[in-house]
């Protein structure tokens, strides 16, 4: 059986899939205390150098300027830049391997509370699948958490692009088999990664994604936004598109338990909500597992398998809208009897059953459509 929960680990090289309080990004206390304001190049000439003189609680801004650097961050801070467009952090020639020893741009870590707003962080890697990959454009674990806002994450990819192991995803999130990371992405561009547009990782872990944008690879496989080994999190007012098989795979295919599927949202977590996205020429649309998701009001056009995927849990889908490919709901037991309820959900232009159901091992699976 291959669902893209366990694709997923397998990719990261790792063993197996609430709300979200978000926290002041700089303390009372420090801004009681009058943090300090640092600007980059005036004052520091790198902004790892400023993040290196700065204290907790301390903002700093970037001039416009294209920065060619890693940046690790331990401290709560807040960084701004000019513009997506005029503020770039750039992978540089050589990366070094962080924490989780993969190669990432930007590294949040020792639980830190950050601020990344008004910038751009941008690949390509100049490594390769066998030597130097890039592993993430911008890494959280360690218990951070990043709140990343009107700002891009872009070219995350080596050099050539190619389907490397471990490799390269826009936010990797949260750590296994132990640690978490949170983040709040809103208002945000996330492109042309050649792994995955955000995986949040393990339990304890949390994402929440507004008002943004995801958009696979346009030569690679990719997935949009996965929720791994029990992470929770929240996408809504959201476009995902253009996650699919692209380069020749084998494994790809439309048989759900032997083949693999690429999504534009994947989950399994009680708690996790999707909900009013713009889902877009993904190969699967949403690829859900488990019982306790919310899902509603979403619209799917052109996802050439199937809108949405249900597979091994209870669910209820209200309002959704599904155009385009094969069926607009599968509904798939293969680890458990499943339910489906379909309240209020149009479905059209299918060139298949608008729901279909997909059953093995001995397991029912049943859909009731509720006008």
């Amino acid at each position: 059986m291959a669902i893209p929960l366990i694709r997923t680990a397998a990719r990261l090289g790792l063993c197996v899939v609430t709300a979200i309080a978000v926290c002041p990004l700089v303390p009372a206390s420090a801004a009681a205390g009058g943090s300090a304001d640092l600007v980059v190049p005036r004052d520091h000439p790198t902004i790892q150098a400023a993040v290196d003189a700065a204290a907790p609680g301390d903002r700093i801004s970037v001039r416009p300027g294209v920065y060619r650097e890693q940046v690790v961050i331990g401290k709560s801070l807040s960084i701004t830049g000019s513009g997506d467009g005029k503020t770039t952090i750039q992978a540089p020639q050589t990366l070094t391997p962080g924490e989780d020893g993969a190669n990432s741009i930007v590294e949040i870590h020792n639980g830190a509370k950050v601020s990344l707003s008004k910038l751009a962080v941008s690949g390509p890697g100049s490594g390769t699948c066998d030597s130097g990959a890039l592993g993430t454009g911008i890494r959280v674990l360690g218990g951070a958490s990043l709140d990343l806002g009107h700002a891009a994450v872009t070219h995350i990819t080596d050099t050539p692009a190619a389907p490397c192991f471990r490799s390269a995803h826009g936010l990797l999130i949260g750590d296994l088999p132990t640690g978490t990371g949170s983040a709040t992405i809103h208002d945000t561009k996330i492109t042309g990664y050649q792994g995955a547009g955000v995986v949040v990782l393990n339990e304890g872990s949390t994402a929440t994604i507004e008002r943004s944008t995801v958009t696979g690879h346009p030569t690679l496989s990719t997935d949009g936004i996965e929720f791994v080994a029990g992470a929770v999190g929240r996408v809504v007012k959201s476009t995902i598109s253009g996650n699919e098989c692209r380069e020749p795979d084998p494994g790809c295919g439309t048989d759900f338990f032997n083949e693999f599927q690429h999504a534009g949202i994947v989950g399994d977590a009680p708690g996790t909500v999707v909900e009013h996205n713009r889902i877009v020429g993904n190969q699967v649309g949403i690829y859900v597992a488990g019982t306790g998701l919310t899902i509603g009001g979403n619209d799917l056009r052109k996802n050439s398998y199937v809108g949405m995927a249900l597979q091994d849990g209870s669910f209820t889908l209200r309002k959704d809208r599904i155009s385009g490919g094969v069926h607009g709901v599968a509904v798939i037991a293969s680890a458990v009897d499943t339910d489906a309820v379909l309240d209020g959900v149009k479905i059209t232009q299918t060139s298949g059953a608008p729901v279909q159901t997909f059953e093995c091992c001995g397991f029912t699976a049943t859909a009731t459509v509720k006008p």
